[in-house]
């Protein structure tokens, strides 16, 4: 059987652009829940107007992804955000997005469609074609169900397309749809999406005013005081392949699996603890683990009255029978809010963020454990603050309110970094070329190799390379905006050793494919012992003693010619030849 593996990740959530922020807000503590007006105004329906919102979502490149750009003025922020960071997600796993274009890649979209507003016109008009186009036009580009199919159009992918709903285990039960058509052959590759914005108050009054989310706008996971969830919005997508076809590994998915409560004495929403807790022993037992092998689970939390102490349950029945070390139990909501539909991958999204870091965030808003729930505590854990974790098997749990169920086990990639990993150009310079929309972006990418050297490696300068090999194509604008980054190697003053960088910038003003420069120097370009300071480099090194091995049979000596000081060795050289 492959193994499948998650190998790139991107995102938007709260007061986090990119997953880079998203880590440094979790493991500051910051609060990412907020009041403000950029929704709708403050004390709209004398409702709190807390919420985890996205910042930046107006902004977008159509011509670079060849849409419409007045197609895209009618599409919903959440749409366009998707196709950016499947783009992304490609890129952080080190591959090519013009290398996936004719795929067999699946799309796989958790979303939450509640009944709104949203795609309809205030007021028709039969009798202007014109005015009943654009209210088509604008009702159908926001179908939700296209989000999906729009990613798949955009990079031209071949393999399945789905939006998948069930309600706040959505994208979860999208991975797991994932999963298994790559374990089945079905796909080589898969866009693991969740999303979910709000625009609209409506809902928000609604369920603050049934009790469903916390009137203070807090999200008190585990804790005495909570009162409710809080709403929030993310836009996060990961990137799925075989093992032996990824260039990265961030974790592999050991199993995953999705089941529901069916009928229930307590009604439809009512979540249950007996069929969670049967679902997280089947994922384990699918995948021949032990439960108490688990050493982290990442958990549901909502902070709703109902579903903490029966998700705890859960977890206790299910994790904790002859378990002798504690369970540490992560609550993403407590940081973020709760994004419901896009929930699921959010959780895996801070999952990945633990193993790199070999530390779980801590989760917030947490004093006093809620006393129905002592009882399970210890060996059950809830961290209130940063957790140094030995990365391990473990869990992420979702429940939707009609009570379908989600459950993923992820081992981490044991990737030892080599001491020598940092040495980016030891033998001879280094040459990073960088392509991008604006003479910025390709900045940004030289200030981020410039400034960050305990995060550049050379397997990172390798994903990046393969990464800007862009070639112009009639689907896309393009990255006309070209750079060289030259790392060098120097000795200072004080006899320690230190990089120097030196840029190149340029720009591409035609749309076209280069044309070849073929150049014959002659005997100018020659000189003593030009390939020695090349030799270190052991493919270098090996080619010229193949070519070497081959001409001595015709009485050259190359390696003579090529490393020897001695400036009379070139003098010959025609008359050889």
């Amino acid at each position: 059987m492959c193994n499948v593996v998650i190998t790139g990740m991107s995102g938007r959530f709260p007061l986090s652009d990119t997953t880079d922020e998203f880590a440094k807000n979790l493991f500051s503590g910051v609060d990412m829940v907020t009041e403000d007006d950029s929704r709708w105004p403050l004390g709209t329906y004398n409702m709190s107007g807390r919420m985890g919102k996205i910042q930046n979502y107006k902004q977008f490149d159509s011509t670079f992804f060849g849409l419409n750009e007045q197609l895209v003025e009618e599409l919903d922020p959440q749409s366009r955000m998707l196709v950016e960071a499947t783009y992304e997600a490609m890129l952080d796993a080190g591959v090519n997005p013009q290398d996936m274009r004719g795929s067999n890649t699946g799309v796989y979209l958790g979303v939450s469609a509640y009944t709104m507003n949203d795609g309809y016109m205030e007021d028709g008009q039969p009798d202007l074609r014109e005015n009943m186009q654009e209210a088509m036009t604008h009702s159908i580009a926001n179908m939700k169900s296209l989000f999906a199919n729009r990613i798949s159009y955009v990079n031209d992918f071949k393999g399945p397309s789905m939006a998948v709903d069930t309600a706040c285990s959505a994208s979860l039960t999208a991975l797991t749809l994932a999963y298994n058509d790559l374990l089945l052959g079905n796909t080589d590759a898969a866009i693991v999406c969740g999303t979910h914005m709000v625009f609209e108050p409506f809902i928000n009054q609604y369920q603050q005013e049934l009790g469903m989310c916390s009137p203070r706008g807090v999200s008190a996971v585990f804790d005495e005081s909570a009162d409710g969830y809080v709403k929030s919005e993310a836009v996060c997508c990961l990137f799925l392949q075989r093992r032996r076809e990824a260039r990265r590994v961030y974790a592999q998915v050991v199993s995953a699996r999705v089941n529901v409560d069916g009928y229930k004495k307590m009604g439809l929403f009512f979540p249950s603890a007996e069929s969670q807790a049967e679902l997280m022993r089947k994922t384990c037992k699918a995948a021949k683990v032990d439960p108490t092998q688990v050493t982290y689970v990442e958990t549901h939390g909502t902070a709703t009255k109902a579903g903490d102490p029966i998700e705890v349950k859960a977890i206790y029945n299910a994790y904790c029978e002859g378990r002798t070390e504690p369970l540490p139990l992560g609550a993403l909501k407590s940081n973020m809010g709760h994004s419901e539909g896009g929930s699921g991958v959010s959780a895996l999204v801070k999952v990945m963020i633990a193993y790199e870091n070999e530390c779980i965030p801590p989760n917030l808003n947490f004093n006093k454990l809620k006393e129905e729930l002592k009882r399970f505590f210890p060996p059950l854990l809830a961290i209130n603050e940063k957790y140094s974790y030995k990365p391990g098997l473990a869990a992420v749990n979702n429940f939707g309110i009609g009570g379908a169920n989600a459950h993923v086990l992820l081992k981490p990639n044991h990737k030892l970094g080599t001491s020598d990993g940092f040495l980016i150009a030891e033998t001879i310079p280094r040459i990073v070329n960088i392509c991008g929309r604006t003479e910025d972006a390709v900045k940004y990418v030289m200030d981020f190799i410039q400034n960050n050297p305990k995060r550049v490696t050379n397997d990172f300068l390798a994903l990046l390379a393969n990464t800007m090999k862009y070639t112009p194509n009639v689907n896309s604008s393009g990255m006309p905006f070209r750079g060289s980054l030259i790392i060098k190697k120097v000795l200072e003053e004080n006899n320690k050793m230190k990089y120097e960088y030196k840029r190149q910038m340029g720009v591409m003003k035609e749309k076209s494919v280069r044309p070849l420069w073929l150049l014959f120097p002659g005997l100018g370009g020659q000189w003593p012992a030009m390939a020695k300071a090349l030799m270190p480099i052991k493919i270098f090194a090996d080619k010229v003693e193949e070519c070497h091995q081959i001409l001595h049979e015709f009485g050259v000596d190359l390696k003579h010619m090529l490393l020897s000081e001695d400036k009379t060795s070139m003098s010959t050289m025609t008359a050889k030849f």
